[in-house]
C-alpha cells in the first residue's frame, strides 16, 4: 500500500497547513502568486521538511516566473529539496506507480502554461501514455469539480474537454489529482476513476482545506 498526500493552490500560505507521514507528497501548482525565484525557494525549502519519502511539485497558472526561467527555478528547487520531481510536463515512476504530471491549463488571462482549448491543448493531452496509475494536473477536466461562479450569470464548468476525452482512454487510471478551481475542493468518483480536486486554500485566497490523503494498492 502507498500512502500518496496531495496539495495544490496553497500560494505562499503552505506553513499553515500539517502534512501527514507519507511515502509520496505532490503539489499540484500553484504553490506561488507569481513564481519568483524567492517564492520557489520558500516553497521547495518547505517540502524538504515533510515527512515524505518521495515527493512531486508540479508547476501551476501562478508560476509565471517558473515558465520564464525553468532551469534556474529548478535548479534552486532541487538545491533546497534534493528529493524532489520538479515537473511542468512527463512521467514519474515512483513506488512502482506510473504518474504523469502536467502544469497546462487552458487559456486564461495569459497565465503561464497556459493553451488555447482545442488542437493546441489537445496536443499535450496525447503525450499521456495510456498504461499510467495516476494523473496529476494542475487544471481539472469537464464537469469534474471544475465549477465556478459566474455572479449573476450562474455557475460554469471551466474544465478542459480534452483532458476528459483523453482520460477515458486510459484504462489503468485509478486517480486524478488537481486543484486550479479553488470552489470545487473535493472528490467524485466517475467511470472507474477516483477525482480529486486538492486546492487548499479557498477562493478567497485562505488556506480553510485540508491535504488529502489516499492509500494505493498497485
Amino acid at each position: 500500500m502507498t500512502k500518496i498526500v496531495a496539495i495544490s493552490d496553497t500560494h505562499n500560505r503552505y506553513n499553515k497547513i500539517t502534512i501527514p507521514e507519507c511515502d509520496i507528497l505532490i503539489s499540484c501548482g500553484d504553490y506561488s502568486f507569481q513564481g519568483s525565484l524567492s517564492e520557489v525557494k520558500n516553497f521547495h525549502k518547505w517540502l524538504n521538511k515533510q515527512p515524505a519519502k518521495n515527493i512531486i511539485s508540479v508547476q501551476g497558472n501562478h508560476e509565471r516566473g517558473v515558465e520564464a526561467a525553468f532551469d534556474v527555478s529548478k535548479q534552486i528547487a532541487l538545491e533546497e529539496c534534493p528529493r524532489v520531481h520538479f515537473i511542468d510536463e512527463g512521467l514519474v515512476e515512483i513506488e512502482g506507480l506510473k504518474i504523469w504530471c502536467s502544469a497546462i491549463t487552458p487559456f486564461f488571462c495569459n497565465w503561464a502554461w497556459n493553451r488555447f482549448r482545442g488542437p493546441e491543448i489537445k496536443a499535450h493531452w496525447d503525450k499521456i501514455p495510456t498504461d499510467i496509475d495516476i494523473l496529476v494536473t494542475h487544471g481539472p477536466p469537464h464537469k469534474i469539480l471544475d465549477v465556478v461562479s459566474r455572479g449573476n450569470m450562474g455557475m460554469e464548468n471551466v474544465g478542459c474537454e480534452d483532458l476528459f476525452n483523453k482520460i477515458l482512454q486510459i484504462p489503468t487510471l485509478k486517480h486524478h489529482f488537481f486543484g486550479h478551481i479553488h470552489g470545487s475542493y473535493g472528490h467524485k468518483a466517475f467511470n472507474g476513476v477516483d477525482y480529486w480536486n486538492v486546492s487548499i486554500c479557498g477562493e478567497d485566497y485562505r488556506p480553510t482545506n485540508l491535504p488529502v490523503l489516499v492509500d494505493i494498492s498497485k
